[in-house]
């Protein structure tokens, strides 16, 4: 088996039938579908019961009490059975050479000793609109100039996701996939592409005032995520952005003062610190 599409899902059965249908267009068959089911409260069951039946390609099914995404990828690395780990989330869709394309991706990202490739996850609106796409390569991480609201796509060799699994916080269900991605792509050579060969609704990973919600109820897993893109921070202003974001949660959520000033850069949390203390004593 060379790829194991995983997608994590909750309450989402409504959305997964256009998923299986992209597969079941593949023009390859070299990948099993893997799905964990993060403890949905709808018909998932019952509708990926009906892919099974349906589907020529291997379809597997998880569930696990509702812990988040994060959990369902580890749950899922450990599960596959393919060489490669390909994620789709429940509300995309793949194009129909997707794993066709996939498949020699792999085999130029093995022969040069790479940790994986990726393609570009577009808006719905450029199906059909991507023939000027798919002939650029590079190794360079970051240094795509977007022409739309997209983002890079990255799939893994099996054997080295496993070596990166999501820590585990009692009590916390949302964790920020770049807290697993960057440390990846820091120590292993990516070949990137701009295939355009997924499809969905693009959301930021920024801090919108949604997520933004979300980090605080998630705290460690907040500071971990700003810790972990501080790696690949190249400007001075992203690097004071991360580090205000990170003490904003740390005093919001009243985390452990001194051991939140042990786990960060201590020349980046001083002036912020400092101007904390000087704004209260006023």
């Amino acid at each position: 088996m060379l790829f194991t599409v995983f997608t994590p899902t909750y309450n989402r059965a409504h959305l997964l039938g256009r998923l299986f249908e992209s597969l079941q267009r593949q023009t390859a068959r070299n990948f099993e579908w893997l799905i964990v089911d993060d403890g949905s409260e709808d018909e998932t069951e019952a509708s990926v019961a009906q892919f099974i039946a349906e589907a020529d390609f291997p379809v597997r099914y998880f569930r696990q009490r509702n812990q988040g995404k994060h959990i369902a990828i580890n749950a899922a690395v450990e599960q596959a059975h393919g060489d490669w780990y390909l994620p789709v989330d429940s509300d995309d869709f793949l194009a129909d050479s997707c794993l066709e394309i996939c498949e020699r991706l792999a085999e130029e990202a093995s022969a040069a000793s790479f940790g994986g490739f990726t393609f570009i996850h577009a808006p719905e609106e450029l199906v059909g609109k991507t023939q000027s796409f798919g002939t650029k390569k590079w190794s360079g991480y970051n240094s795509y100039e977007w022409d739309f609201e997209g983002e890079m796509h990255y799939v893994f060799k099996m054997e080295m996701i496993r070596k990166f699994p999501f820590p585990v916080f009692e009590d916390e269900n949302f964790c920020q996939e770049s807290v697993q991605i960057i440390p990846i792509v820091k120590n292993h050579t990516i070949l990137y592409t701009d295939h355009i060969l997924a499809f969905g609704d693009y959301l930021e990973d920024g801090l919108s005032q949604n997520l933004y919600a979300r980090l605080l109820k998630n705290p460690r897993y907040a500071m971990l995520a700003f810790k972990t893109k501080l790696k690949v921070a190249e400007t001075r202003e992203e690097r004071v952005a991360l580090t205000q974001n990170y003490w904003d949660i740390v005093l919001k959520t009243k985390q452990p003062i001194l051991k939140s000033f042990v786990d960060f850069p201590v020349a980046l949390s001083l002036p912020f610190l400092g101007k904390k203390i000087l704004n209260k004593l006023k």
